[in-house]
């Protein structure tokens, strides 16, 4: 759906914090200089200014650095914990039977984490943070299940995911009864939905049937959390980094992708267009990960994706820095 006056445009602006992004070595994950108690209420991102494609500096090249984290023959095991303790729910499968609990049982404050597996990849970041403030933390994702109220279509099966909208509802209801502090919502661009009839839904249709199922997710989530924050989705890469960097270990821009591949910039104005409009807060994570054009598959040391699309969760961790600075200073 296109918005009238609002050219495609990335919304770098949106980030007070944009210097933030990780292009040195050495993270800093504890959030020690921040209130140890989250505000009442985050402000909304402010309203963006059409701008031209951002100036990025140009992918400088280099070979794999030996002290890449993870080391490059694990990346591809670099996982967020629910995928090892199988919390995080497989498409066509039941619901997972754990709690899905991580952190403080004590606290008063309790944050969520909900949403498809690009929700999940934010898990170690949101981990950081709750650990750092000793706060609880329930990790309620599935799998190719994105948060918005629409029909889940498995594009390479052609059958509808009917346990989805199961599990969805049933997620929202335990969100309800938990009352958190913060929900961190989040899901990928890269969706399949139906009409009614079971046509495959494309172009401005389905844009607009999405609009409104992510509209009634977060009014849902508003409902029930003091502070609902939507992860805009993260840039992605061209190719399975680890098997790209694996086969040019001399040369990380052989597995770089351009800006405008990795971004999809229109896709961040629709989220964005849809928290402004029921006051939830968003977050760009784009200058936090394509600092350069073509976007590098490394941030400094880290490699940054386990796939094409997936953050890798050492990399995953080092984010928790920038959110907090951008949801304490906004």
């Amino acid at each position: 759906m296109k918005r009238r006056g609002m050219l495609p445009a990335i919304l770098v602006v949106l980030m007070s914090i944009t210097t933030l992004a990780y292009a040195d070595e050495t993270p800093s994950p504890s959030p020690s200089d921040s209130p140890s108690v989250v505000a009442t209420t985050i402000s909304p991102s402010p309203t963006p200014t059409p701008n031209a494609m951002p100036t990025l500096a140009a992918l400088v090249d280099r070979p794999v650095p030996s002290s890449a984290k993870p080391p490059l023959a694990f990346v591809k095991n670099d996982r967020p914990k629910p995928y090892i303790d199988r919390c995080h729910t497989q498409q066509n499968l039941t619901a997972s039977e754990v709690s899905c609990f991580y952190g403080n049982a004590k606290s008063s404050h309790v944050i969520v984490l909900f949403g498809d597996s690009h929700a999940l990849s934010w898990f170690p970041a949101i981990a950081v943070l709750a650990k750092a403030k000793n706060w609880g933390f329930y990790s309620l994702t599935m799998s190719s299940c994105w948060p918005a109220d629409i029909p889940a279509w498995n594009s390479t099966k052609n059958i509808l995911m009917t346990n989805c909208s199961i599990w969805r509802k049933n997620t929202l209801k335990q969100i309800s009864s938990i009352h958190p502090e913060m929900t961190f919502v989040g899901g990928t661009r890269g969706f399949s939905t139906v009409d009614a009839k079971g046509n495959v839904l494309t172009g401005d249709v389905r844009t607009a049937v999405w609009e409104a199922g992510m509209t009634r997710t977060l009014k849902s989530l508003k409902a029930s959390s003091k502070n609902v924050i939507y992860l805009g989705d993260t840039p992605s890469s061209s190719f399975d980094v680890p098997a790209c960097l694996m086969a040019h270990k001399n040369s990380i821009a052989s597995c770089s992708t351009p800006f405008a591949k990795a971004v999809s910039v229109s896709w961040l104005v629709e989220e964005k267009h849809v928290a402004d409009t029921l006051g939830v807060t968003w977050v760009d994570p784009t200058p936090w990960i394509c600092t350069t054009n073509p976007c590098s598959p490394l941030s400094g040391n880290y490699i940054i994706y386990i796939d094409g699309a997936h953050l890798a969760a050492t990399f995953s961790a080092t984010l928790e820095r920038p959110l907090w600075a951008f949801l304490t200073h906004n």
